[in-house]
């Protein structure tokens, strides 16, 4: 895939433009509105009804955020070494690392990751609160989830319009539509997304990092569950156990676990647990190394070492294909900040798609289409 190199930010190295990219009435606004978000009401309640049945939850969190530093600007990592000269406490709890760190763009190396972390977060709190409480079908519930994050994309991208209108790019989330059937038909996963993030928006007072396109292919198993287990028994007869199959793909993967068949008051966020967490194809308890989708998200698209990357657009479809076939997934989500990325991924599937196989027995072809965000 060719590098797309935008537009310079600013050469302007002693301003907050020409430091991190961002006017400051910019990263105001985007900072007030992410407190705003995380000391509302919905997510306050949201948030606390994970730490009120897992309290280990919220240092888990901090854990995953602090176990990289490659998401870190400079002010970022300098934010957190205060942090941890005023109470060491305070380092390992969520909420302040929330309050202190994540909500400012400025301590991101590149802001495209803050927009995706409240994307994700208050697409959390809104599935959460408003969609999973009714039993429904897994199918359902990975759509409903899906949509809340389509939708919270473009409502979190707002803040940074000014900012995205300077370098001629847009913050997106795509579905693009598989058409051979949907629905989780075999064993390789409900859905796939692939976060696709280039230098446009790195801060251009940031140190370099080597390449700084990321293209990070994801598959996502889904599993609705009554605290606190889930059953990941399931088996195909000639392609085996559904755990051992998602552990073999070439990218990263995981199950996410839906709080949906106990029909809280208040159920669960959804709950992603890497496939390496899963040590057993019977049964897992879901609270067990599990991370919220924010936090899963924000690991990934910033770490080598907990998701692979891909080198190329054909690259990453090869990786979420791998083990899966294109029935196997009812939904593929392009998460960018290339306005060309939607097009890019539906015309490098439709090429690949017939040469496309499951396991080198079968050969698929599939039309696509963009439903959202093209």
């Amino acid at each position: 895939m060719s590098e797309t190199t935008g537009t310079p930010m600013s050469t302007e190295p002693e301003t907050a433009l020409g430091t991190f990219g961002l006017e400051m009435t910019e990263m105001m606004d985007a900072m007030m509105t992410a407190m705003e978000f995380v000391n509302g009401s919905d997510a306050e309640r949201a948030m606390g009804e994970l730490i009120g049945v897992d309290p280990k939850s919220d240092k888990r969190r901090s854990d995953a955020l602090r176990g990289t530093s490659s998401w870190l600007s400079s002010a970022g990592l300098s934010s957190f070494i205060l942090m941890q000269r005023d109470s060491i406490q305070s380092i390992g709890s969520f909420r302040d690392v929330l309050n202190r760190i994540l909500v400012h763009p400025p301590c991101y190396r590149d802001w495209a990751d803050w927009w995706l972390f409240f994307s994700a977060l208050a697409a959390r709190v809104t599935f959460q609160l408003d969609r999973c409480s009714n039993a429904k079908s897994e199918p359902r519930l990975a759509g409903h989830l899906l949509e809340a994050l389509a939708a919270q994309g473009a409502v979190w991208s707002q803040p940074l319009a000014p900012a995205l209108a300077r370098i001629g790019t847009r913050l997106a989330i795509g579905e693009i539509d598989l058409e051979v059937g949907g629905g989780e038909q075999v064993n390789g996963g409900d859905f796939g997304l692939i976060l696709d993030f280039d230098r446009r928006t790195v801060q251009p007072g940031a140190e370099p990092q080597g390449h700084e396109t990321r293209i990070v292919p994801l598959i996502f198993q889904a599993k609705h569950y009554r605290q606190p287990n889930a059953t990941v028994s399931q088996t195909n007869p000639r392609r085996g156990p559904q755990r051992d199959l998602l552990a073999s793909n070439k990218c990263a993967s995981a199950y996410i676990f839906y709080d949906n068949l106990g029909q809280p008051t208040t159920p669960l966020p959804p709950l992603v647990k890497s496939i390496d967490k899963v040590l057993t194809a019977t049964t897992t308890n879901v609270l067990d190394e599990s991370l919220d989708f924010a936090t899963y998200l924000l690991r990934a698209a910033t770490d080598a070492t907990y998701a692979p990357r891909a080198r190329s657009t054909d690259d990453a479809l090869r990786m979420i294909f791998s083990k899966a076939a294109l029935r196997d997934l009812s939904a593929l989500v392009v998460i960018s900040a290339d306005t060309d990325a939607a097009r890019r991924y539906r015309n490098g599937l439709a090429t690949l798609s017939p040469r496309l196989t499951d396991r080198g027995e079968e050969h698929f072809g599939a039309r696509t289409a963009i439903k959202r965000g093209s």
